[in-house]
């Protein structure tokens, strides 16, 4: 299936006239010169295609040429019709000594002879490049050229005057004859031939794949598919004969990943830049949902005005309406892998209708809403990354583990259960966080908490609300918003900045084990509510007021709570704390 899917999403670009990209059997190019030469195969003129860059540097054109698969590391091994002097000419420079290169001229010429067979009389164009590639003097006459040095070792393609092209792979009939080569021998070699698992069509059968550009973010080139173990091979079959697979498909979908890869507004980067997770995702026919895509879950891809568009958005889908762009029942598709030094390793596969993904990421982005620490710089459409930060050590990306974006990624996008894993992350981040004001670091951020939220309620149906609910009467839920209130009275009864707050002591444990916790800051509580009254008698006659209110609620201490609890406890905490800090006309709104 996600074969089958690149494989078709490749076709659709190829037939994009605004993409530009090569078919399987061609490769970008860096082309220096073209050789004209006459009908009869006589050297003419040897033009020069490169053209200055920003420093005046003569950079070469890039051009589509035909190329077999693999890369040409050691030993002799031609291009049809273009490529180095080694081989179109049989010379080559060698600190700055020109040394002949006759085996490689003469296995350029040998490959037109397979390629073309019987048929090259057929191709006038073929066999003037063959004449001139045998003529000395021919070469004799390029030599004698201004650009002769400047050619050497670099790659030049041919023009026959008067063929009515200016390369000769700019004629239909040359290119055909290529492919119909390339898909018999894509290697250069002889191939098997048998049933692609692919296309489910009849091919020579790759033995190697095609390789991912730098693995999706290793360092190295690898392939998504490989067999390079004896303990994967069965039947007597090797390499790829194990999952068949025509050079053709493969260059399909190797293809499309390298494009997906290579194309900012078609992935995402999800953890470390040295390491993480990538999600390719591409639409079967709707771009428009494909940006939207982009700019929910990176929030490199959006800009102020974008954020706003998508706040717009969201309201609309909110109320079960959709935009035009984004109410259709094509389909879409997301790839999430992860580098790996041998291939590229699957992380998931989700194909969904464009309306059905919206819908769901729409329940996604309205489980996560709560109300902001700083709403005038938070957003309340966090990015996958904005959420995954949060469960690491210090806040650093390298240190999210590897494994947790897929499911991530997997639950938002299947409207399931968040993974079970990532509260306990969360929790323990409470745990060992402290705040640092200096730094704009906070033990429970607005994104802890809206992830935290978001995954109790769909995870454990806590029916948490976006601001503080003070009807609720849960006891994990009223034990976090009293530890808020005792915090608070120390805070207002205390002359200055306190170094150390209950919060810095005793949240954890409090959290924890409130039967054994509480009552030590209950009693120590009873020393800042008498500075308050003395300080400020009707601060302190509010605070009572909110105490009697939600030690109402609570009838006995729990011994311990358990994990889905403290986060619970979070969220009271820090809805509480919240409320203090909301402007007296926005409270009527919580």
């Amino acid at each position: 299936m996600i074969l089958q899917e690149l494989s078709k999403y490749y076709k659709r670009l190829l037939e994009d006239p605004q993409i530009d990209i090569c078919e399987p059997g061609f490769s970008p190019e860096n082309i220096s010169f073209r050789i004209v030469i006459s009908k009869d195969g006589d050297f003419i003129n040897l033009e020069d295609l490169r053209e200055p860059d920003e420093k005046n540097n003569l950079r070469p054109t890039i051009m589509n040429v035909p190329k077999f698969d693999g890369k040409r590391a050691r030993g002799i091994k031609p291009y049809f019709l273009w490529d180095k002097s080694h081989y179109t000419v049989g010379i080559k420079s060698e600190n700055s000594i020109e040394e002949e290169t006759l085996e490689h001229k003469n296995a350029f010429i040998l490959l037109i002879d397979e390629i073309m067979g019987d048929s090259l009389s057929d191709y006038s164009s073929i066999v003037a490049i063959r004449k001139f590639s045998s003529n000395k003097d021919n070469i004799a006459k390029l030599k004698a050229h201004t650009h002769w040095n400047d050619f050497l070792n670099n790659f030049a393609v041919f023009e026959v005057e008067g063929s009515g092209f200016q390369t000769v792979f700019d004629d239909p009939q040359i290119l055909e004859i290529w492919r119909k080569h390339y898909a018999k021998s894509a290697t250069g070699k002889e191939m098997q031939q048998g049933l692609c698992l692919v296309s489910g069509e009849k091919g020579s059968l790759t033995t190697t794949h095609p390789t991912i550009k730098r693995g999706i973010g290793g360092k190295n080139d690898v392939p998504l598919v490989s067999c390079n173990i004896d303990s994967g091979e069965s039947y007597n079959k090797t390499k790829g004969e194990n999952a068949p697979v025509s050079s053709i498909s493969a260059s399909y979908f190797t293809g499309a990943l390298n494009y997906l890869v290579d194309h900012n507004t078609n992935n995402i980067l999800l953890g470390d830049t040295r390491g993480g997770d990538r999600l390719l995702f591409w639409a079967e026919e709707n771009k428009e949902s494909e940006s939207f895509f982009g700019s929910v879950f990176d929030n490199q891809k959006r800009d102020e005005s974008k954020l706003k568009e998508l706040e717009a958005t969201f309201k609309i889908i909110r109320k079960g309406q959709y935009p035009d762009e984004l109410d259709d029942d094509s389909h879409f598709f997301v790839l999430g892998l992860a580098p790996n030094s041998a291939r590229v390793s699957v992380r998931f596969w989700h194909v969904d209708t464009v309306k059905s993904m919206v819908t769901k990421i729409g329940r996604h982005v309205e489980d996560l809403q709560i109300i902001k620490m700083f709403p005038e710089r938070e957003t309340n459409i966090p990015s996958i990354w904005q959420l995954l930060i949060e469960t690491a050590v210090l806040r650093d990306s390298k240190n999210i583990l590897p494994t947790l974006a897929g499911p991530l990624m997997r639950s938002v996008l299947s409207g399931n259960r968040y993974p079970n894993n990532i509260l306990a992350l969360l929790i323990g981040r409470i745990r060992h966080d402290q705040d640092d004001k200096k730094k704009g670091k906070w033990k429970i951020s607005s994104y802890r908490a809206s992830f935290i939220k978001a995954i109790l309620n769909r995870n454990y149906n806590k029916e948490l609300s976006v601001a503080l609910d003070k009807e609720k009467t849960s006891v994990p839920y009223c034990l976090g918003r009293l530890f808020a209130v005792l915090e608070k009275i120390q805070e207002d009864s205390a002359d200055g900045e306190i170094n150390t707050t209950i919060k810095d002591r005793y949240f954890s444990s409090a959290s924890a084990t409130p039967k054994v916790v509480f009552p030590t800051i209950l009693k120590l509580s009873q020393n800042h509510q008498k500075k308050l009254r003395t300080k400020s008698p009707g601060n302190m006659i509010n605070k009572e007021k909110l105490l009697g209110e939600i030690m109402g609620n609570i009838s006995e201490f729990p011994a311990t709570l358990k994990l889905e609890d403290q986060g619970e406890f979070a969220i009271g905490y820090y809805h509480q704390r919240q409320n203090f800090f909301t402007k007296k006309e926005n409270k009527g709104d919580n």
